[in-house]
């Protein structure tokens, strides 16, 4: 069976709530266009979610929010309005759908102060998906770690490698999103060799996937995947029509599972 999976930051912006000229519409067209078999978004907001998955009757939306659905994440102004959640998109259907979060609060005051003054602080979630593929159990995980503070990012990366090393106990796992780390930094090459000793692998796509203001840097979003999927195909995705309303590229990959 061969599959597409992949990967796209859709950008937590002002235009992209308020639906600016129908940019669900422009989303939803880039998803059908694409033919993602998986696809992990972040940074999609409650409501725009809800206007992206109305275009899209095949596909279902799967995770919730980082303040989830309740009292505190729907009625608060401030909260709701930015509450934003890491979905599974896909036409397959799924056994179970869990959200998490990960580990945000920092070991000191003094790096949460810093974090702060940055507006790096927020709660950030994983979302596990189970479904199954070619008769084969398999966990999807998508997650977005914190951009700032290194420390934390450390504790978000042992805290899913727990997760997947669980899981991987009762089946395959796929792993995607927006890691905020580049392929070569270290303690992102370290995680990456623990991945592989569970016989989880990189797609080897490393050309730039955020923000043009950031000259220097490279991927920041990745895609792990079983190390006996065959890579048919890797890359970036040509993001044209979509370049008001993301600043990263989607990262793809072909694989057959078989």
């Amino acid at each position: 069976m061969n599959i597409k999976i992949g990967t796209l930051n859709c950008q937590n912006s002002k235009e992209n709530r308020t639906n600016r000229n129908d940019r669900a519409r422009l989303l939803a067209w880039h998803i059908l266009e694409k033919r993602y078999d998986i696809l992990g978004m972040q940074e999609l907001t409650m409501g725009f979610s809800k206007k992206v998955d109305a275009y899209l009757k095949n596909y279902n939306f799967y995770g919730d929010y980082q303040y989830g659905r309740g009292l505190f994440g729907t009625k608060f102004p401030g909260v709701k309005t930015y509450n934003q959640g890491n979905h599974v998109v896909t036409k397959l259907p799924a056994q179970t759908v869990v959200t998490k979060s990960l580990p945000w609060l920092h070991y000191s005051l003094k790096e949460f102060i810093r974090a702060l003054k940055k507006g790096s602080i927020a709660r950030r979630i994983i979302t596990r998906v189970e479904i199954e593929i070619d008769g084969e159990r398999v966990y999807i995980f998508n997650t977005h770690l914190d951009y700032y503070t290194p420390s934390l990012q450390q504790k978000q990366l042992a805290y899913i490698l727990k997760q997947v090393k669980k899981y991987r106990q009762y089946g395959q796992v796929i792993l995607m999103g927006d890691f905020n780390l580049e392929t070569y930094n270290p303690m992102f090459v370290s995680f990456t060799q623990e991945l592989e000793k569970l016989d989880i692998v990189k797609v080897p796509v490393n050309e730039k996937t955020n923000a043009k203001k950031y000259k220097k840097k490279t991927a920041i979003d990745h895609i792990f995947i079983p190390k006996h999927y065959r890579i048919l195909e890797c890359g970036t995705m040509d993001m044209e029509s979509l370049q008001y309303l993301t600043d990263h590229k989607a990262v793809y990959v072909i694989v057959s599972t078989n």
